[in-house]
């Protein structure tokens, strides 16, 4: 007999959960909140397939006022006609809120079950630090949930994520503004920081207009692992296309290397951020991008090497034992799963790296959990820049994984055959390999690259 398709399985699995329980009422939306304030949304098809999709929303900077989002885009249609349940929590706090988004999403798990039943199934989902929320409950609620679903998460960890950040911008300053009073560390786009912002751009656009200048912000950008391919809507840059490559860095290096740290400063305490010991050549090698950056100081007549010896003489950014042990516990993944996981990232987000998807599933099998782990990319560039279609193929997959108890249907061709079925406009998957996260700071680890207890410098990175 000839061996069915994972596409056909995930098809037949999706239409057999939708007719697997007997029609309820009627569709019921719910709205409520928490005993500490948090709200919840809650949406209940009729034929209701006993698996609970439950999401985690992105950062945001302020409160939300309107309703509770429970999907990440344009799925919810799609989901409440293939039975599934949605569910998600706003949130008691808004930032950067690890800390209450983990309780909070447990808390609405057990409002759900009060008012509309016990799933038999429970999928964690969640975009940006959503995502990274999604792989903290997976590691520390195991028993709460089937499977999740990781999209353009920071799942390389908040500590990593800000490391690499300062990274770019240190270098930058160090090269090209070294008197200026650039924030290395950022606070953020209000009050003085819009200034700031105006200073940044113009620091760039000064560099960009010489071939010392592009040459340097390239390797800043590198060193930062901001990627070469930024502009939505443009196509990816040549493999060897060097000067189109640096201008994607130039137009992407604000984005990717000043992230707003004021709520994170404030629930830390402190400077969580560090460069104390670290080898900027060593690290340069690791990217992968050697090659290209030594092209473009060869074209501006420049000395790499020495360029990399100022940055190993320049004074470092110590950061404070304290606040990094918080940042750490909100949150530096483990890896340490007990139920299967799925990250999906497109080949370029300037946010959240493509990179930070392969150090998650390394260290996950450092923890000896590798095989609970799978990775796709969509070839497209942008911040959780996914069709729906592709949304929804995932969490198929992932439900196939949970019923099945192995990883099929995994291929991009089939992950882009089942998104097609899904919506008109399909998928967009792509076999894709990141390259390595030089900047890795997994919670398994005692210590990190380069990491010691100081005296933090002034949060404004001055």
């Amino acid at each position: 007999m000839a061996a069915r398709s994972p596409v056909l399985t995930l098809r037949a699995l999706a239409l057999a959960s939708m007719l697997a329980l007997p029609a309820a009422a009627a569709e019921r939306h719910l709205e409520g909140s928490l005993p500490n304030g948090a709200r919840y949304s809650f949406d209940v098809p009729a034929n209701w397939n006993g698996t609970l999709l439950l999401f985690s929303r992105g950062y945001s900077s302020g409160p939300s006022t309107g309703p509770v989002r429970n999907v990440a885009r344009g799925e919810k249609e799609l989901l409440l006609a293939r039975g599934f349940a949605l569910a998600a929590s706003g949130f008691s706090k808004a930032g950067w809120a690890l800390e209450e988004a983990v309780p909070d999403q447990v808390a609405t798990l057990d409002a759900f079950a009060a008012q509309v039943g016990k799933p038999a199934r429970t999928i964690a989902w969640g975009t940006s630090m959503g995502g990274l929320v999604t792989l903290a409950l997976m590691e520390r609620h195991p028993e709460r949930f089937d499977a999740g679903l990781a999209l353009c998460a920071s799942a390389a960890g908040t500590v990593g994520m800000m490391n690499a950040a300062l990274d770019g911008a240190f270098a930058f300053k160090t090269l090209l503004a070294p008197d200026s009073d650039l924030p290395i560390l950022f606070n953020g786009p209000t009050g003085d920081g819009k200034r700031q912002l105006a200073e940044w751009q113009r620091a760039l656009d000064a560099a960009q207009a010489s071939a010392v200048g592009r040459a340097r912000l390239a390797l800043a950008a590198t060193l930062g692992q901001v990627p070469t391919w930024i502009e939505a809507g443009s196509a990816s840059p040549a493999l060897h296309d060097y000067a189109a490559q640096q201008r994607q860095l130039y137009r992407g290096f604000i984005g990717a290397t000043l992230l707003p740290r004021d709520d994170q400063l404030r629930r830390a305490g402190g400077n969580f951020s560090w460069n104390t010991g670290i080898d900027y050549a060593a690290q340069l090698r690791s990217t992968g991008r050697l090659d290209f950056v030594r092209a473009l100081y060869a074209e501006a007549g420049l000395d790499l090497d020495a360029d990399l010896a100022r940055l190993a003489a320049a004074p470092r950014i110590a950061a404070e034992a304290g606040p990094v042990a918080y940042m750490k516990r909100n949150y530096a993944p483990t890896g340490r799963l007990a139920r299967p996981v799925m990250l999906v990232q497109t080949v370029s987000d300037p946010v959240t790296l493509a990179e930070f998807n392969r150090d998650y599933a390394q260290t996950a099998t450092k923890a000896g959990a590798g095989a609970m782990v799978r990775e796709a990319y969509v070839q497209r560039v942008g911040h959780c820049n996914f069709k729906p279609g592709e949304t929804v193929a995932a969490l198929l997959t992932l439900q196939q994984r949970v019923s099945g108890g192995a990883w099929t249907g995994m291929a991009a061709a089939e992950l882009n055959a089942l998104a097609s079925s899904i919506a008109p406009d399909g998928g967009d998957y792509t076999p894709f390999t990141p390259a390595p996260f030089v900047r890795s700071c997994s919670g398994i680890e005692t210590h990190c690259a380069g990491e010691v207890a100081g005296a933090a410098i002034p949060v404004s990175g001055k």
